[in-house]
């Protein structure tokens, strides 16, 4: 029998804002689809195949996720919100909103279902559209409590709409199938593959189950392979390191029984599935991109523990970065960076969570991938007035020579071009996404404030431009209110895809 005892707790801990806080009581209207969600000449042309494009409009999208918002009166039930991209960026008006009661998805809202825990995107049946995987891993099902469940919204004309589910190979008691998941061609085979976490029945508990595409709406999907995971929750992040044709995965999470994170493990794809390769520095989470323009992956690790509990981090955090080479993840070039290294805006302070995310771009279109940093527990002012975790995100340039401190920006709501104002607990930079949704060539930014409005939280669209300019003019935030959503908090946006 597997333990239950590491994935409820580790959602509330990394999910919960305060310890007071509490849902309050909203109605949730479900499977709402705002007129104009879909694209009027989508229907007429050929869809573009972009991942993230839901709707085939050129235009990549977001997803959203709330997964412990309130469904009608299923507190937790949890909810995806997708906003549309146009021309001119995101548009809150143009948006679909999906849960376990919406039409056509298998289940219903129910109570901590967690519906929304994790995200992926990718064009899983080949249609052209992207479709969006969602999991809910406390879903309890007929084989057992908390089994999990993991489903495709498909994508077309109209937007996302109607599901199948993925089947859960192993659904025991605990198993969480969904805790984590990740969407890529992992086989090089062109047709994108799952990689879903979750437990088993055998030592070490937790596995990844690679599940081959293509998937179809008729729930057919290709071969299903179980690795044992090195580290307790994994948690999963696709990317192409090597130049060959097959995505690659960085696996991330505790050691088993104990709270200290363990290292990252590599694993290259091939055509054979998912090698074991070499371990990578301790983090919670992970970009892939290519920061040195030499075609291949490099990978940015953020880590923003403190070594009083983790005695590989440093003080305020810190975000290593590993070179991608012809075999994989550079074993020498590699640095770690934090708030106090040369050129990197701030100073390393308890608390800042220096790499609470990562996200790698090219955000100023010079053909180099920029990476951006959240630092959600950045504090602003003296005491005793001080906004306290009001939060940043610090920007660092890509160069021929990788990472550089020229051109380094500190950006935050009091940032000119960044919508909003600082405040006390806002923790801007929390959550981090970087898509071209406007498809102008610069690689824009969505930002979340995870406890922006009194926990309700938002997120900040930051669209590219040059250096200097960043961010462009018609950046724009916007909290669940402005979706017809209930501002309690519901962990909005505590994932992100697109």
């Amino acid at each position: 029998m597997p333990s239950t005892r590491t994935f409820r707790t580790t959602l509330a801990t990394a999910t919960a804002t305060a310890a007071t806080t509490a849902l309050a009581a909203a109605t949730l209207a479900a499977g709402t689809l705002v007129a104009g969600a879909g694209s009027a000449s989508a229907a007429s042309a050929a869809p573009s195949g972009l991942q993230g494009d839901f709707n085939g409009d050129g235009y990549r999208d977001l997803a959203i996720a709330a997964a412990m918002g309130k469904v009608g009166t299923q507190a937790a039930a949890g909810y995806v919100a997708v906003v549309y991209g146009t021309s001119k960026g995101l548009d809150p008006t143009r948006r679909t909103i999906i849960s376990q009661d919406s039409a056509g998805v298998p289940g219903s809202a129910e109570k901590g279902d967690y519906f929304g825990n994790a995200l992926a995107a990718a064009d899983l049946n080949r249609d052209g559209y992207s479709d969006l995987a969602v999991s809910a891993p406390e879903e309890d099902t007929a084989e057992g409590q908390a089994a999990g469940t993991v489903v495709i919204v498909w994508g077309g004309a109209k937007g996302l709409s109607g599901a199948t589910t993925v089947p859960n190979p192993q659904p025991l008691y605990g198993s969480y199938f969904g805790a984590s998941i990740a969407a890529a061609d992992f086989t090089g085979d062109g047709k994108p593959d799952l990689a879903i976490g979750a437990q088993g029945d055998t030592s070490p508990s937790w596995k990844i189950r690679l599940v081959r595409g293509p998937f179809a709406k008729s729930g057919a999907r290709g071969k299903l392979t179980t690795y044992s995971s090195p580290v307790d929750n994994p948690v999963l992040t696709a990317g192409r390191v090597t130049k060959d044709s097959a995505a690659d995965l960085v696996v991330q999470g505790r050691k088993f029984d104990k709270y200290i994170l363990g290292p990252s493990v590599f694993y290259k794809g091939s055509g054979t599935g998912l090698v074991k390769g070499g371990t990578l520095p301790a983090g919670t989470n992970a970009a892939i991109g290519d920061l040195d323009k030499d075609g291949y992956g490099d990978i940015a690790i953020g880590n923003p523990d403190e070594p009083v509990n983790e005695p590989s981090g440093s003080k305020g955090g810190e975000v290593s970065v590993v070179y991608g080479a012809a075999s994989g993840p550079s074993s020498t070039r590699r640095t770690t960076l934090t708030e106090n290294s040369a050129s990197v805006p701030g100073v390393s302070e308890y608390g800042d969570a220096f790499g609470a995310s990562v996200a790698i771009g090219d955000f100023d279109k010079n053909g180099y991938g920029d990476l951006a940093a959240g630092v959600p527990g950045q504090s602003f002012g003296a005491d005793p007035d001080r906004k306290l975790y009001a939060g940043e995100v610090i920007l660092l340039r890509g160069s021929a020579k990788g990472v550089t401190g020229t051109g380094a920006r500190a950006l935050s709501q009091d940032t000119p071009g960044v919508p909003g104002t600082n405040e006390g607990i806002d923790s801007f930079g929390a959550r981090l996404l970087a898509t071209d949704i406007n498809r102008d060539g610069y690689a824009d930014l969505s930002v979340v404030a995870s406890q922006e409005d009194n926990d309700a939280g938002a997120v900040t669209y930051l669209r590219g431009a040059p250096s200097a300019s960043f961010p462009a003019t018609g950046s724009t935030a916007f909290g669940p209110a402005a979706l017809s959503r209930p501002t309690a908090y519901s962990d909005f946006g505590g994932r992100l895809a697109g």
